[in-house]
């Protein structure tokens, strides 16, 4: 399994096999990033569907995110997209499966976070706020993807709350440094106070994370 930073929220994963992006922002460097089977979406605000129109099409991949992503696709003349819901699972191909979960983004209309189960189950969430309803997937995540900017998401103090609910086995920090003055250091420091224990990886753009 690999996983790539290009800034901000925006992620690629091959797992199996299966190349799916994440969130591509409208300042992400396209030529940095290579092939891509899927795009995953997590809601409708430009800093993370920005590039979909353009990727969609130099890539030929699939878009999939919710109902207002849908409907911003289509009206931006993308062909290959599909919409999914809180709750529901699609089958990518490969033993690669992608699940959508209800996010806490209350300026967005409709924000999902996305669970990928490959290799690893990898659990990027989009832009949130902490919620008690992270608790339902304690021990269900081995990577979490995390905001921690403090601007319409979690600050570093929230991202340990979500940290310490749901107890994944490794953390990524992201949605800083683009449009936020957040550091995962400041994370981190929030973490060893309350003596939470797990591995923070903080990655470089365009840093290969080999698992």
């Amino acid at each position: 399994m690999k996983i790539i930073w290009y800034g901000h929220a925006c992620f690629w994963v091959e797992t199996n096999g299966v190349r799916i992006l994440i969130d591509p922002y409208p300042e992400v460097d396209d030529d940095m990033i290579g092939e891509v089977d899927y795009i995953l979406v997590t809601h409708e605000h430009s800093d993370h569907y920005g590039k979909i129109p353009l990727l969609a099409r130099l890539r030929g991949a699939k878009v999939i995110g919710p109902k207002p992503v849908y409907l911003m696709a289509i009206s931006d003349g993308v062909t290959d997209v599909q919409e999914i819901e809180d709750g529901q699972e699609i089958e990518l191909g490969r033993g690669v499966k992608v699940k959508a979960i209800y996010m806490e983004h209350p300026s967005s209309q409709y924000p999902v976070g996305y669970i990928i189960t490959g290799e690893k189950r990898i659990f990027h969430t989009g832009d949130t706020y902490s919620s008690p309803h992270f608790k339902r997937l304690r021990g269900q995540v081995d990577i979490l993807i995390i905001p921690i900017s403090g601007r319409s998401t979690a600050n570093e103090r929230e991202a340990a709350d979500i940290i310490e609910d749901i107890k994944p086995k490794i953390v990524i920090p992201m949605h800083y440094g683009v449009y936020s003055q957040a550091t995962p250091e400041k994370l981190q420091e929030e973490l060893k106070k309350r003596r939470i224990w797990v591995r923070v990886k903080i990655m470089e753009i365009g840093e290969e994370f080999i698992l």
